[in-house]
């Protein structure tokens, strides 16, 4: 697992980890299941030698963690608790082409549980790259103004500040000189007051909302009125919405996927639409228009696609394998 991860979420290039680990304990959480999956023997992990704690019980990792018996990299030695991968600070200066960043997906940089002093050695490390744009999310926005107060928070246009919202009741962060969004992920109900000029959708600079992913049985699927009503609230105050594909069969239309003025949106990578490629076909599906699939993988090619081909494409696969062996 490379320090900087070419990443699957749509509305990123890549996702960096300098700190993981979280103790919001949300059931859905994606995060830590992966971490469980690659931290091997936590307890016997524990006791290495590689693994340095803080004044404040918290575990340092100054190199990559190596199993003790395989040699090999462990990503998570102590599974989704908290630690700094001090190591991989220096990557972001590393990667020259200018990239949209997701900081530290597998966790909450900014838990009450993280010191100040962690904070800061991302925030330089972010300083050192500034080509790159850097996007944040917490499930606890209020740590956002507390750096604010403090001068630590980082204003410029290549910094976004994100909340997560899985409920209406849920915080939002917005400040009048910094770039902020709220990721509504997943949807859990309805925002009845998603329109509400007082409301934190109406006051963020972008808007995402994505469905609930995996196979547990109390999975939430959202209805479509709550991501019309949403989406609906947006285009009143013409806030970009921005649609995951989570969200395809549900919405049943072209999903919308729009990104805030001055996000940069790097095409020079896109894959042509699948109408120029001979594995299309196109089948006439009565009144509806024509059914358009890849015959190569056997599904069905939906018409949001209108200038790229689908993420799943095989040829858009190759495109970025080689994309991530020039750049990393």
């Amino acid at each position: 697992m490379t320090m900087m991860n070419k990443s699957k979420i749509e509305w990123c290039d890549f996702t960096w980890n300098p700190v993981t680990g979280c103790r919001h304990g949300c059931p859905y959480c994606y995060a830590a299941k992966q971490a469980r999956r690659f931290s091997g023997d936590v307890r016997l992990n524990k006791s290495s030698e590689q693994l340095q704690r803080d004044e404040n019980g918290l575990y340092i990792l100054e190199k990559p963690f190596k199993n003790q018996v395989t040699g090999k990299v462990t990503p998570f030695p102590v599974g989704f608790e908290p630690i700094l991968h001090r190591y991989r600070l220096p990557m972001l200066a590393q990667k020259k082409k200018p990239a949209k960043i997701f900081v530290v997906s597998m966790g909450d940089l900014f838990g009450e549980w993280v010191p100040d002093s962690w904070i800061e050695e991302v925030f330089k490390a972010c300083d050192a790259a500034p080509w790159h744009t850097y996007l944040f999310l917490t499930k606890n926005p209020r740590r956002y103004m507390e750096l604010v107060e403090k001068g630590i928070i980082r204003i410029g246009d290549n910094f976004w500040y994100g909340s997560t919202a899985t409920t209406p009741d849920a915080e939002f962060f917005w400040h009048d000189q910094l770039n902020t969004f709220v990721s509504i992920e997943p949807i859990l109900e309805a925002f009845p007051d998603s329109a509400n000029p007082d409301s934190g959708i109406q006051k963020v600079k972008w808007v995402i909302v994505g469905a609930e992913t995996g196979v547990q049985r109390d999975k939430v699927v959202p209805e479509k009125e709550w991501i019309r009503d949403i989406v609906k609230a947006c285009w009143a105050t013409k806030t970009p919405v921005f649609l995951k594909d989570s969200l395809e069969n549900i919405w049943e239309e072209d999903l919308i996927q729009e990104w805030p003025e001055g996000m940069p949106v790097d095409k020079s990578n896109d894959v042509p639409h699948c109408k120029e490629c001979e594995q299309h076909k196109a089948t006439q599906e009565g009144k509806r228009g024509d059914r358009h699939e890849c015959e190569l993988e056997g599904r069905r090619i939906t018409g949001r696609h209108a200038r790229t081909s689908p993420p799943w494409c095989p040829l858009r696969r190759e495109e970025e394998a080689a994309d991530e062996e020039t750049d990393l």
